[in-house]
């Protein structure tokens, strides 16, 4: 009874225009696509999450960055005439400020704010929508070329002019030569 039912299968198959066989073939496309799971769903998922990232996380990205500010003044300040070599040390205030995103009630005797947030897997983190850059509070700069009041004065005028930092906060120190 299978075979008979089979003959009469591939019967009907054969008796099929070509129009037929295109429809057939577009319409097992269409649900494959629509079976099959979509994978940038959960990128842009993960992306959202890294992008909302709670207080205790930045710690390790306060010193990547406190390192990449010191190695980019130090190739500044290579460059300038009479600094020669230089070690820098920059110190940060804060690790920055992270605003996060508020939903607003307003009734007609008062506002309600309240913080957006979304669930992390083992915990409510608040969703941040911008941070900006910890501040930086203090720059110690030791050069060569340390030890000429014109080129100290350059140097603390760049830093303080990169940085915002006031000049009492930049210290310029020279470097001992190392003479073998």
């Amino acid at each position: 009874m299978n075979m008979t039912r089979i003959r009469q299968i591939c019967l009907r198959l054969s008796k099929l225009k070509k129009t037929d066989y295109i429809v057939i073939l577009l319409v097992g496309v269409l649900l494959l696509i629509v079976v099959l799971p979509v994978k940038e769903d959960r990128k842009t998922c993960s992306n959202s999450q890294k992008k909302a990232k709670s207080v205790s996380e930045s710690t390790c990205d306060d010193e990547e960055y406190e390192k990449l500010l010191e190695k980019k003044l130090e190739g500044i300040l290579e460059r300038m005439d009479g600094v020669g070599e230089v070690s820098v040390m920059i110190t940060l205030s804060d690790d920055g400020t992270r605003i996060v995103d508020k939903d607003t009630k307003e009734t007609s005797e008062s506002i309600e704010k309240t913080t957006v947030i979304y669930d992390d897997e083992d915990a409510s983190v608040p969703y941040v929508t911008s941070t900006d850059k910890p501040t930086v509070s203090g720059v110690l700069v030791v050069a060569q070329g340390g030890g000429n009041p014109q080129v100290n004065n350059d140097i603390s005028n760049a830093v303080s002019a990169l940085f915002d930092v006031p000049m009492h906060k930049i210290k310029i120190a020279k470097m001992i030569s190392r003479e073998e």
